[in-house]
């Protein structure tokens, strides 16, 4: 019999994939146990549907993100911040702070879980930044402090 999994199942496979089990495995134990649901044309041709409409959504978020990494390449993004004289900035620069420089600098929404840095920034100088845009579109752009 062939059902829908409901749940991640450590056995059988990961929520929304369709496997082949036994029968009395399927009606005894899966669907009473909500980690599965048996598969009827109707079911298999709603889950046709919401992965063409997924599809078409990530192919519309990747041309997004392709067109905001040109706008990012051809730019080196400065930024004044307030430092001691030993070039130590007052406020460390942090994921939250440079997606809401960078949204200021291209009119653009952007999220702070698309830049990747280990820790905040706590000085000036010149940083290389990787962003993992959605659509797994990476790219790097450079970013100067200066006080």
């Amino acid at each position: 019999m062939k059902v829908l999994l409901l749940k991640d199942y450590v056995y059988l496979g990961k929520a929304g994939e369709i496997v082949n089990v036994k029968d009395g495995y399927a009606r005894n134990y899966l669907i009473p146990q909500k980690i599965a649901t048996p598969l009827s044309p109707g079911l298999q041709k709603q889950l046709d549907n919401l992965k063409k409409s997924i599809e078409i959504r990530n192919q519309k978020l990747k041309e997004k993100s392709l067109k905001l990494k040109e706008k990012i390449d051809s730019k080196r993004f400065t930024i004044k911040v307030v430092a001691g004289k030993d070039g130590k900035l007052y406020q460390a620069l942090t994921k939250e702070k440079i997606a809401e420089i960078l949204s200021k600098e291209l009119n653009e929404t952007f999220d702070k879980h698309w830049i990747e840095i280990d820790k905040p920034i706590k000085a000036t100088g010149i940083y290389n930044i990787t962003l993992n845009l959605p659509g797994f579109i990476k790219t790097n752009i450079e970013l100067e402090l200066i006080s």
